[in-house]
């Protein structure tokens, strides 16, 4: 069965069973022996590129090994810092009547509140926040964002929204963050009432190195708010509600243990057998948690129950959190924990190929820590999602679906996707589906099930029991066999060897014989699957096999008592030789299998993609010819790959336990892959676009990385694999491996990538492991995983030559062998070429190691010397291991070979060695009938955990030992005297003599070494074996500059540039007594940027074209420059500048030449500049060389500076008038941009050539149009300067075109990322390399200075005057517990230490200081500039904020000319004034000087240097007089801002500009403390004619007093009824008072019994206020509460608040309406209170707007709303004055004098009852019911006289009686 045939063994072997021989070798089986991959003769080439070579590929499935890894495992998980930063801008359109409203942030525990605003629906905040986390990026990102907006009240503020998102979704932005979003608030208590309002606000979540882009903070009111909600690009604007079902069937083989001790003691005094688990399940999701009953002592429990979310859809939280729980009597303790992403479980598409969320049911496959019976389990945060799980812990089915609500939360049907999963009804009591435990959780659940219906319009999680539909069937099991064989196991570490050790392969609960626990289900059900294990291995295939008794299965190999591997006692090893045990046990799992086999195809193909890729850029590396054709290559396989996949699944094979994902799945990916094969099409032929090969790659690797997302398959099927090491039969160590590499399948692209294969796996220890080298064991194993139908197979590409032992009870055929014997035995010498390693990880504390490395293989170790203090070490050494006897056929082991181990150390004197990494390599094969080819040398790359340590270059090789013996192997050449043999010289790289110049500047910022301060310091260069010293500096504090240079070397180096060594860079410092100590080192491993190309034809050509040898600045650059701008010039657009692309044979006039020339564009950096773009108007003609051009300028430049004055009387124009106007013009092109690049992402392949110059211009203009409209302070022709987002370091590769700055290391190099590491600098070099072949002719070298000499300035001191330009600092973090900052500035530059403690802006963290300091310095001692901001403190010390340092040397000497920035225009005076102490064509003289360029020559409208002429205008209006005036100095400046257009000598010059620079703080490394925008300015001590500083001081906002008169309302609506007679009244009056001033509330006096909602008031309010109107803001100073000391000064737009309120006597007043209006821009009154409309007002467009401030005065009528509707309308006249004005012409509030109002004309009607009760008698009573009270009145006297009559009839007729009688 197994394709074995039997043999027959002797007696005396009958014991150990029978034993199969395989035959395939002999019988030429090709179905059993596969394709062979290529033979040795092509090994070798491939061998001399990556490691991505040395081991076979997918692509070569006949391969024995699994390709090989050089990285050993992962690392940790790391704990990293990370800052969440949130900034509240406003809210807007907050649903409640006159509510003050108060933003809280909610992170995990921390919570953060805002300042209350009062009596507003639309508050701006601007303010900002900052958490602070430490913890795994997993566990953060999965933490919720909770924004809430309240209404705050003195007890118990009312929730008006919130919104949610987690940290996840927004690190995955770009850039991290959510900028200037609109956050949709929404009722979590009532999901039926839609939108709550809008809160705008930013959210980053940054990490170590993370950089973020900052914006100031503005108010827009024009904005679309529904078009930049938060929330990711592609999700829709409306997002409905949605309920998200998770269904939770039933748990099996979960641990039976409890946790808690005290059921555990119980266990072991009662000795009660039944499970002592009480698991229920945890479901989160999206901040709310949902929790299941518990199912008391059942580790197979059975639930039924669904937890329902409701969350809106597509949700801003994307993972679902479940999680099993076992309930304790203490506290409740996690079993395991899972996550499932909804990215991967949906598809977000549009149309029909998007689907919602769903799952299952399926099986979740539950990891975690060991499934031990121990009291504590120390592997605990595993089983909450900490770490890799280590062991199998059950598996949970589960479903999910999602049910769009399309109104409220009601009932409504499922849609058409979901109509299998039938809710069980409402009414059906949820207690009888709980079983009979009742704890008072039961009970709990119970009542909250009944009382669904109230929750059903809130966002409360509900959990409910549900009947499982009829249409899920259980699920068909099918049996797995599982076998294994070991090869090898080796290094097994010292401490557990000294016991017996066997190895346990499990799958799930099956294998695991120490702990496993049942199988599947209840014990009933195990005991069938028993019955079921006992059956033949094959069902179908096999119907003449007799039936046995049972297989006996071994998932354990039998236990070894372990040896010492030769040569390191650290290490120990199974002595397997030719017996390879195996393990081989039967599983039983639901037969999903297709899933991991479409899993499989992908990957291969994804695996396939990778590899072309990593070949061509090896083919990049090497620089050989046609890598574009191999990546087509690639593509053309992935296409193939992509149609194979793509017609399988269109045939959608019917599949039985096929769920909805299942297929909504497979259909996703071959969607996917035919879009990717359709741009993989489009990228080959490249008909729209042509592509670089970069690009291609790109596209490639995107292709790769959405492969692999379809790769991962959420729903489980078959769990991982784990090998356990066993020691005393206790677990050590464990490797774990996805079920589905592991998968057979008859199909080979379907089979899994390391089934059938021998893979190197490295055990790991479980749980948090110690630092360093923390393998356990290398096993080297041969695993098949497969359904018992395919177990014919398993030996299949197990190397042949082998005999299979049986076990000793089995008597069929049909059983896998219990061992393979390897008869065939060969003798073989390995030869490890230790060439050399680079870049190795610093593990001494003086930044060095001393390294060497381990060479492991099979059971013999071997060790090189050790190199000292270096971390570059050139062993040059042949480890010899003979006597190695390797098992099996020759050609087996030509084909794949074990593996060699190497792991690099660091030897110290006192304790063990350190570790440095380690890599893995497979060795080149030659066989004793084959000829020697010497191997090459390679690169490894080693890792230390996650880290990259290093490179090794180095190659090994497997020789087979003839018969004849050692002697017939190839010579190893003689051993030195330490009998250490060398790397011999046919395999040593070939070298050729290079000579190396270095150029020593000097040395900088040199911290203390061993408690001393640097002083005489000397840089050593070491490279190959060669170097050179530099002089060593006599006094580092007086002159940190080196006195000689230049010095030069020659050295062997390889003709392989890529195996180049390394160059170090040595510091030492020179003491008393001729001692030296080591500062500090850097390594540079890639010398490729130093080579330097010979540049004789170059010299040649430059001298020709000036007086001698030009300056080389990098010769390589300049001619690749120089060519790529001539290239590129035809490309330009055109402008004003003629270029003469071929020189004219003969010279002509220069009208002619012009006409000749061709056009050429110069990027003109103020685009506003219209009179530069005007025709040149021809002077008449003047001599430009005779006249001094600089006289004449001043007077047209001041008159177009009036000009410009002129057009805004208002505002004076000043420096800060140019950085709104610049800041405006940065925003403009940000958004141009950002439109640009969505439009070629939505088409990838087009390409839009931006050649026209004309609709640009008409753009421009109307750019100015609408800036003019704006407002008078946003004037037109305003100059602008550039600003950086970033430091302008970045923008101009730190200015090291002259000199290059290495940071020297010291000190032991963590395990955290070292990129990173600041504390390890000791100090900085500065100095440069220049590296080329040695010229064959040396008599032509050392004629005189050294080539990188060239144009380099000398290097004696130099004073400067230095002023420093701090403009203002955004986003600081909060350094006071009140989450502000009282920020001032510190500046220090080498002793000099400037404190502008004074200055100090109180309570603010976004500060605008606008402070300018000169500072007098000498380079290069002083030549670091220190940037602090300090947070002021009242008492204590003063806290560091963060700091930034910039090197002012590098930019003085730049050839960017960074000294002082040149601005877009020239001007003489005024707010742009030329500050730079040369003239723009004193400047462009100079360059071309120094650059021995032809020229500049000035002629009338024109400037020619060289061969390149420049035209615009030079003659200008004289201002007072008709007379025309050249100037030379406005084109100057223009060539100089093109100046990169010059050929061989062009570089961009530092336009005028603000850089935007991050301060840090060393105690949060990496992690950015806020932004700072500045700039320097530099000028040589000795410069004549220095101009003042620019003023920069913050603008005083403007006083001025809003004068607002109240005259009528109309329509104000009627709130009181009299409860006499039912009319309706109002008492109205109005509120005013402008936001953020409510303090100065103004009131009207009360207009009384309004019958009609008119009110007479005549009512005058006054506001005060401050304003800067160029950033139409207003500046608010005040205390925010009574305890602060300071006044807290903010920003906000000025917005008027007016309302209308009903009086009311004995309850508080009611509101009636509200009106806000922004007086930047309101919409227009209307004329009458008939034509005053709400919709009119609130979609007002801005043409239909005005501003307060340019009108002054407006009267009419606005409406006053309440909850969007009209209730209200009120007439006002709004005054606008300034201070000055208000104080000369003064008016009175109320009606009071001066100027006082008059008395408003009121109706009768209007009095107060308490005033005037009698006049309200006579108006409300008297006038209208007289005629009743006059009958009532003669009613009442009848009455009374008959009361009265008939009262005194009876007395007077009884007395009339009595006195009658007498």
């Amino acid at each position: 069965m197994f394709g074995l045939k039997l043999k027959k063994k002797k007696k005396d072997k009958a014991e150990k069973g029978l034993v199969l021989t395989n035959k395939g070798a002999q019988d030429g089986n090709e179905s059993e022996i596969p394709q062979k991959g290529p033979s040795h003769q092509e090994g070798p080439e491939d061998l001399t590129k990556d490691d991505a070579f040395l081991a076979p590929g997918p692509s070569a499935p006949s391969k024995r090994r699994a390709k090989l890894l050089t990285k050993i495992h992962d690392g940790e998980i790391k704990s990293q810092n990370y800052q969440i930063t949130v900034t509240i801008t406003e809210a807007r359109q907050l649903v409640g009547e006159n509510i003050d409203p108060v933003v809280t942030i909610e992170i995990g525990d921390d919570k953060k509140q805002s300042t209350v605003k009062e009596g507003t629906n639309s508050p701006f905040y601007n303010e900002y926040f900052v958490f602070d986390f430490i913890g795994p990026q997993v566990h953060l990102f999965d933490k919720i964002i909770k924004i809430s907006v309240l209404h705050h009240k003195l007890i118990g503020s009312i929730l008006i929204g919130s919104f949610r998102v987690d940290v996840g979704t927004v690190y995955n932005q770009p850039g991290h963050q959510f900028c200037d979003k609109w956050a949709l608030l929404t009722d979590p208590g009532d999901i039926r009432t839609g939108t709550k309002g809008y809160l705008k606000c930013d959210i980053s979540v940054t990490g170590k190195g993370d950089i973020l882009k900052t914006n100031p903070k503005t108010s827009d009111a024009e904005e679309q708010i529904e078009k930049n909600l938060l929330i990711p690009q592609g999700f829709p604007s409306e997002r409905p509600w949605a309920r998200f079902y998770v269904r939770l069937y039933r748990a099996e083989g979960l641990p039976k243990m409890n946790s808690s001790i005290m059921a555990n003691v119980t266990k072991a005094f009662v000795g009660d057998s039944k499970d002592l688990v009480d698991p229920f399940v945890e479901v989160s999701f999206a901040g709310q948690t949902g929790r299941t009953s518990v199912q008391k002592n059942c580790a197979d429990p059975v639930w039924h129950e669904q937890v329902v979310f409701k969350e809106m859809f597509p949700p801003l939280c994307r993972r679902v959190k479940i999680q099993v729980w076992d309930e304790g009597s203490m506290n409740d303790v996690a079993l395991a924990t899972h996550f499932i992403d909804l990215k991967k479980i949906s598809n977000e598409q549009d149309g029909d190929k998007g689907f919602l969320p769903t799952f299952g049911p399926a099986w979740i496959n539950l990891y975690g820590s060991p499934r031990n019976h121990s009291l504590m389990d120390d592997y605990q945060e595993l089983n909450e999602g900490f770490g890799e799980g280590v062991s199998f812990r059950g598996r949970i089915l589960v479903e999910i679906a999602v049910e769009i609500l399309s109104g409220g939360a009601q009932e409504s049907k499922f849609s058409k996707a979901l109509k299998e999963l039938k809710l069980s009804s409402k009414d059906k009591d949820s207690k009888s589906s709980k079983g009979s435990s009742k704890d008072k959780a039961d009970k709990a659940d119970d009542s909250k099930a009944q009382q669904t219906t109230d929750k059903t319009n809130s966002t409360e999680v509900e959990v409910e029991s549900f009947a499982v539909p009829p249409e899920i069937i259980p699920e068909k099991y099918e049996d797995f066999l599982l076998f294994g064989a070991f090869f090898e196991a080796t290094m097994i570490d010292r401490k557990i060897g000294d016991k017996p050790i066997s190895f346990e392969v499990s799958v799930g609960n099956f294998g695991n014989l120490i702990d496993g626990g049942s199988h599947h289900g209840s014990k009933k059900k195990s005991t069938e699957l028993t019955e079921e294990d006992v059956l033949p291995l094959l069902h179908e295939g096999e119907k003449d096999v007799a039936q046995d008794s049972a297989i006996s299965m071994a998932s354990t190999t039998h236990p070894e008592k372990p040896l010492v591997t030769d040569g390191n006692r650290n290490y120990n090893y199974l002595p397997f030789g030719a017996k390879k045990p195996c393990v081989s046990f039967i599983s039983s799992w639901g037969d999903q299998t297709f899933r991991l086999h479409w899993s499989n195809m992908l990957e291969k193909m994804a695996d396939l993609l990778e590899e072309g890729i990593e070949e061509v850029r090896e083919l990049v590396k090497v620089s050989q010819e046609a890598p574009e054709e191999k990546m087509k290559t690639a593509l053309r396989d992935f296409i193939t790959q992509s149609r194979v996949f793509i017609s399988e699944a269109e045939k959608k094979p019917k599949t039985l336990n096929q769920t909805a994902l299942d297929k909504k799945r497979l259909t996703l990916c071959w969607q996917e892959l035919k879009a990717m094969a359709d741009e993989a099409e489009g990228v080959i032929r490249q008909q729209k676009k042509k592509l670089s090969l970069d690009e291609m790659i790109r596209e490639a690797q995107n292709f790769v990385e959405k492969i692999h997302f379809l790769v991962d398959e959420p729903q489980h099927t078959i769990p991982d694999v784990f090998i356990w090491m066993l020691s005393n039969n206790k677990r050590v160590a464990y490797a774990r491996i996805a079920a589905k590499d592991l998968l057979y399948s008859p199909i080979e692209e379907q089979m899994g990538k390391h089934c059938g294969k021998i893979k190197t796996h490295f055990l790991k220890l479980p749980g948090k492991r110690p630092p360093g080298w923390t393998v356990q064991a290398k096993v080297d194993i041969y695993l098949w995983l497969g359904s018992t139908r395919y177990s014919n197979t398993i030996l299949d590409n197990l190397p042949v030559g082998y005999e299979a032992e049986m076990p000793p009870k089995s008597s069929g055929t049909h059983h896998p062998p219990s061992a393979l014997l390897y008869q065939a035995q060969h003798v073989f010498q390995l030869r490890a070429h230790m060439y050399q390693a680079r870049g190795l990880i610093a593990a001494d504390s003086n930044g060095l190691s001393d390294p060497f490395a381990k060479v492991t293989f099979l059971s013999q170790c071997q060790t090189t010397k050790i190199i000292s203090q270096t971390l570059s070490p050139t062993w040059n050494q042949m480890l010899l291991f003979n006597e190695l006897v390797l098992h099996g056929e020759e050609k087996e082991l030509l084909e794949s070979p074990p593996h060699v181990v190497v792991e690099l150390y660091d030897s110290d004197a006192v304790g063990k060695p350190e570790y440095l990494g380690a890599t893995v390599a497979a060795p080149v094969v030659t066989l004793a009938d084959q000829d020697y080819e010497p191997p090459k040398l390679s690169y490894h790359p080693i890792f230390c955990g996650n880290l990259s340590g290093g490179d090794l270059l180095a190659v090994f090789e497997l020789l087979q030992v003839p018969p004849s013996g050692l002697q017939g192997l190839p010579p190893t050449g003689p051993p030195d005297i330490t009998q250490i043999y060398p790397v011999p010289s046919n395999i040593r790289p070939v070298l050729s003599k290079y000579r190396v110049e270095v150029l020593f500047w000097g040395v900088r910022e040199m911290k203390k070494v061993q408690l001393l301060s640097v002083d005489r310091p000397q840089v050593l260069i070491e490279c190959g074996g060669g170097g050179v010293k530099s002089c060593v500096i006599q006094s580092y504090k007086n002159n940190p500059n080196f006195s000689v240079q230049a010095e030069a070397f020659e050295v062997e180096l390889p003709e392989n540039e890529l195996l180049h060594p390394p160059l170090s860079i040595c510091v030492v410092d020179w003491r008393a007594f001729g001692r030296s100590t080591l500062v500090g080192t850097y390594t540079i491993n890639c010398l490729k940027q130093f080579l330097c190309k010979p540049r004789e034809t170059f010299a040649l050509t430059s001298q020709t074209d000036g007086d001698g040898a030009r300056p080389a600045i990098s010769d390589s650059l300049a001619a690749t420059e120089s060519s790529n701008l001539l290239s590129s010039s035809q490309d330009l657009p055109a402008d004003h500048v003629y270029v003469d692309v071929e020189p004219p044979p003969t010279m002509l006039p220069d009208s002619a030449q012009a006409q000749t020339a061709t056009l050429v564009d110069i990027p003109d950096s103020s685009p506003m500049l219209e009179t530069e773009h005007k025709p040149v108007a021809q002077g008449p003609p003047k001599d430009g060389h005779g006249k001094d051009p600089r006289k004449p300028s001043r007077r047209s430049t001041k008159r177009r500076r009036r000009t410009i004055a002129d057009e805004s009387a208002e505002n004076v124009i000043d420096w800060w008038s140019k950085y709104y106007a610049s800041v405006k013009r940065a925003q403009k092109e940000k958004e141009n941009n950002h439109k640009e690049k969505r439009a070629t992402e939505a088409k990838p392949d087009e390409v839009v050539l931006d050649m026209e110059d004309g609709p640009k211009r008409k753009k421009d203009k109307m750019l100015k149009k609408k800036l003019k409209d704006d407002g008078n302070d946003a004037i037109p022709n305003l100059a602008a300067l550039k600003i950086y987002d970033g430091d302008l370091e970045s923008e101009f590769n730190n200015f090291e075109d002259w000199v290059k700055t290495f940071e020297l290391f010291r000190g032991k190099s963590t395990e955290e990322d070292h990129g990173l590491d600041g504390d390890r600098v000791i100090g900085k070099f500065k100095g440069s390399f220049c590296i080329y072949k040695s010229p064959e002719d040396s008599t032509s070298e050392d004629s005189g200075q050294l080539r990188i000499q060239q144009g380099i300035p000398p290097n004696h001191p130099v004073q400067v005057l230095i002023r420093v330009y701090i403009v203002a600092a955004f986003n600081l973090s909060p350094a006071d517990p009140d989450g502000k900052s009282d920020p001032y500035i510190v500046l220090r530059l080498g002793k000099t230490e400037i404190k502008d403690r004074d200055k100090y802006i109180p309570k603010q963290l976004n500060p605008v200081f606008g402070r300018s300091f000169e500072i007098q310095a000498t380079f290069p001692k002083e030549s670091l500039l220190s940037v602090l901001i300090y947070d002021h403190d009242m008492i204590g010390s003063d806290d560091l904020i963060g700091e930034t340092k910039i090197d002012l040397e590098n930019r003085f000497y730049s050839k960017h000319r960074a000294i002082c920035g040149l601005q877009s225009q020239y001007e003489i005076e005024g707010y742009n004034a030329w500050r730079d102490t040369s003239k723009p064509t004193e400047i462009l003289t100079k360059l071309c000087k120094d650059n021995k360029l032809d020229g500049p020559y000035f002629r009338p409208g024109k400037i020619q240097i060289g061969k390149k002429v420049f035209s615009g205008k030079t003659v200008f209006n004289e201002e007072d007089s008709e007379e025309m005036v050249e100037s030379y100095e406005h084109l100057a400046l223009k060539v100089l801002h093109s100046w990169e257009d010059i050929p061989e000598a062009g570089w961009r010059l530092v336009p005028e500009h603000i850089e935007t620079r991050p301060l840090y703080h060393k105690d949060k490394p990496g992690m950015e403390q806020g932004r700072l925008q500045m700039w320097v300015d530099m000028f040589p001590k000795d410069t004549p004619q220095l101009g003042p500083p620019v003023d920069i001081s913050p603008r005083k906002p403007k006083g001025y007093e809003l004068r607002v008169t109240i005259w009528n309302t109309e329509d104000v609506i009627l709130e009181d009824e009299n409860i006499f007679t039912g009319q309706k009244s109002s008492d109205i009056y109005v509120k005013g008072w402008i936001k953020g001033l409510e303090d100065d509330r103004q009131e009207t006096d009360v207009h009384y019994n309004s019958l009609t909602g008119e009110g007479n008031f005549n009512w005058r309010f006054l506001f005060p206020f401050q304003y800067l109107p160029a950033e139409k803001q207003m500046v608010i100073s005040k205390r925010e509460n009574i305890f602060s000391l300071e006044k807290m000064e903010c920003k906000t737009p000025a917005v008027l608040v007016l309302q209308v309120w009903d009086f009311e006597r004995l309850s508080s007043d009611d509101f009636l309406g509200s009106l806000e209006m922004n007086l930047n821009s309101f919409p227009r009154a209307a004329k009458s209170a008939k034509a005053c409309d709400l919709s009119k007002f609130e979609n007002a467009v801005q043409e239909n707007k005005i501003s307060i401030f340019q009108q002054k005065r407006v009267r009419g009528w606005w409406p006053f709303a309440k909850s969007k509707e009209l209730t209200g309308k009120v007439e006002a006249e709004f005054h606008l004055v300034t201070a000055e004005e208000a104080e000369k012409n003064p008016v009175g509030k109320a009606r009071k004098e001066p100027e006082p109002l008059a008395k408003p004309n009121r109706p009768d009607t209007s009095f107060s009852w308490f005033v005037s009760p009698f006049k309200c008698l006579y108006h409300l009573i008297w006038k209208n019911y007289k005629k009743y009270i006059i009958i009532a009145f003669i009613l009442i006297i009848l009455i009374v006289f008959l009361v009265l009559f008939i009262y005194t009839l009876p007395g007077a007729i009884s007395r009339r009686i009595v006195v009658g009688g007498s």
